[in-house]
């Protein structure tokens, strides 16, 4: 009991709010009097299962029909990825700083919501983290040019998803329409593998990389949810260990009865007392309830051993309530099996009052 007891707090501390995490990620400010003839965009979301950072990756492919032109651009990034946001002007590295004080502009608002994989929007960075601006100055000579961006994001984690958790990401187009010149988009999205997802626009999906191509801006975002898969085994293990637990409680009925019939024969010929009897009978009421103890412990947690690591939802009061009837089922068996067996025996040889 006291094992279950100490387990207890772990299945009730995931309460507070339903996610967590995440970071602002968009197009720039300022790209202004040059044409962007096509942006390929690449989000690399793999590292995402081993908890790690999302790889965001931005080619423009500019074209420039004047003069140089000097451009004050404004990448919106969050308060993590400052350290590694990198950019080049074809081969050029550009530095670039935070810029904390920069004002915000509206159109780098998030949505509100990401796809459901259940078909039901599941709401997006209820509380927005704060946004540390990277600010850098870079000269676009004339003709073409390419101006690539790499940095990691972090993504959003819902805890809703059953039986594993949501992630969630969403990269904001808006800017862009106050661009000059637009040709399209090219984007290449990189799941992990078998996971599910659900994007808004649509993607084409083949094996686990999602592409779509589109000759105008396709909404104020590209926004998905994704949730790492369940597996064959999770289902088995979870209603088995159940159903073990239920024959587990039937057949301790049936076999302290019979063990306690077997009792009364063996002293047949003995005068046992009462006292004498309720001690054996106690005896196997606290080692029933006990195993059940054991195979309620593991028809609460094995399904979880079946999943991904790092990737269990263990949100809700679910499992705090599973512990305290397992416990409820342990502390009732081990009374009503010390009384099956005693009276099993009593039926089987009467016994004598103890002196």
């Amino acid at each position: 009991m006291i094992v279950v007891v100490m387990l207890m707090p772990a299945a009730w501390a995931n309460l507070g709010p339903p996610s967590y995490g995440g970071q602002v990620t968009a197009e720039p400010i300022g790209i202004e009097d040059i044409e962007i003839t096509r942006e390929t965009l690449t989000l690399d979301l793999r590292p995402i299962a081993q908890k790690d950072l999302a790889q965001v990756e931005a080619v423009y492919h500019l074209q420039n029909e004047g003069d140089e032109k000097q451009l004050d651009l404004l990448f919106a990034l969050g308060t993590l990825g400052t350290e590694n946001f990198q950019v080049w002007l074809n081969d050029q590295v550009i530095t670039s700083q935070p810029a904390p004080n920069a004002p915000l502009p509206p159109n780098w608002a998030v949505p509100e919501y990401t796809p459901g994989l259940d078909n039901q929007p599941l709401d997006y960075l209820r509380h927005s983290p704060p946004v540390t601006p990277m600010a850098l100055t870079v000269t676009i000579p004339p003709r073409k040019q390419d101006l690539k961006v790499r940095y990691a994001a972090q993504t959003a984690t819902h805890l809703l998803g059953k039986p594993t958790i949501y992630h969630q990401f969403a990269y904001v187009l808006a800017p862009a329409k106050a661009w000059s010149a637009f040709g399209g988009l090219d984007v290449t999205i990189y799941l992990p593998p078998k996971w599910q997802v659900a994007t808004t626009p649509e993607f084409t999906r083949k094996g686990d990389v999602l592409t779509g191509q589109f000759t105008e801006l396709p909404g104020d975002e590209i926004a998905l949810t994704m949730q790492a898969p369940i597996g064959w085994a999770y289902y088995p293990v979870k209603y088995g260990s159940q159903g073990l637990l239920g024959l587990a409680w039937l057949a301790g009925l049936v076999f302290g009865w019979r063990l306690g019939r077997k009792k009364g024969k063996q002293l047949a010929t003995q005068k046992p007392t009462r006292l004498q009897a309720w001690s054996w009978s106690l005896g196997f009421g606290v080692a029933w309830g006990m195993a059940l103890l054991g195979i309620g412990w593991l028809a609460i947690y094995s399904p979880n051993w079946m999943l991904p690591a790092g990737q269990v939802s263990r949100y809700g009061y679910g499992q705090g309530f599973a512990i305290i009837g397992v416990m409820g089922l342990s502390l009732f068996s081990v009374v009503l099996g010390s009384i099956v067996v005693w009276v099993a025996t009593n039926r089987s040889r009467p016994l004598k009052a103890s002196n």
